[in-house]
């Protein structure tokens, strides 16, 4: 069963640069929910959300916003890069992930890069408390789906992540609130959503057959889409087509170890 929380007016802080701050003097003990939210009894046809984040009142506060706005996702909780490896590696893989790239053991481009790799079908959503434009633009350059302050109003989180869970890139800044992204290299390449989606399978090595089956859709659905991408990209086969992705960065450099 997914974890309930409390209305967003009832919560006891705000979010700001870093780290959310008690604007009010509790009167009666604050009990804040289990760590894990609901982590058994998934089914194949499960929606996960894994919040990633190494300060455990953000890490709350995050899980709690994202329960709030996509109520349909079991949440997940990681403290570390690891952890958060773990569990975009395994049976149940999370839709999407909103991630902090100030981790202990992984920070900044690298975290962003690693995540991506391991969840190439997934969205990442970056939270962070620096976002110059120079750290929008390694975001997006890392392949995430969204950049988001952490001075954003919990709102406006909210509203971020359920348009990326609509396919939507998102940008919400510190100064402007949600602002259009720029174009990213998929769009500039003309590419759909779903003609990325199989691209990025395309390049992991995997036959019509097995995108069909990872995508839900039929083999010549597939076959329509290699076509199309082919015809984007100026390429006449799967290899070429690889090496394009790659060189508009259409997908990460490589798969992450300990993928198929």
């Amino acid at each position: 069963m997914t974890q309930q929380y409390a209305p967003l007016a009832e919560w006891p802080f705000k979010f700001h640069s870093a780290l959310p701050t008690v604007d009010a003097t509790c009167d009666t003990v604050c009990l804040w929910p289990p760590q894990h939210h609901n982590t058994t009894g998934m089914t194949e046809n499960t929606r996960t959300l894994l919040v990633v984040d190494d300060h455990p009142l953000m890490l709350e506060g995050l899980s709690q916003i994202a329960a709030q706005a996509l109520p349909e996702h079991t949440v997940l909780q990681a403290s570390s890069f690891a952890e958060a490896r773990r569990h975009a590696l395994g049976e149940e893989p999370p839709e999407l992930v909103l991630l902090d790239p100030g981790l202990p053991d992984l920070h900044g481009l690298s975290a962003i890069q690693g995540m991506v790799k391991a969840l190439p079908a997934g969205a990442v959503v970056v939270i962070s408390a620096n976002d110059q434009q120079q750290d929008q633009e390694a975001a997006w350059a890392a392949g995430a789906r969204a950049f988001i302050s952490k001075s954003a109003r919990p709102e406006d989180l909210a509203g971020g992540l359920q348009a990326v869970a609509r396919g939507e890139r998102v940008l919400i800044t510190r100064q402007q609130g949600m602002v259009e992204p720029p174009p990213s290299p998929a769009d500039q390449a003309g590419l759909s959503a779903r003609q990325l989606e199989v691209l990025v399978a395309m390049c992991e090595g995997h036959s019509n057959k097995l995108i069909a089956q990872r995508l839900q859709i039929t083999e010549k659905t597939v076959k329509a889409h290699v076509s199309a991408i082919f015809a984007k990209l100026d390429v006449a086969n799967r290899t070429q087509a690889a090496l394009a992705a790659r060189r508009l960065r259409l997908v990460p450099d490589g798969p992450a170890s300990g993928q198929e």
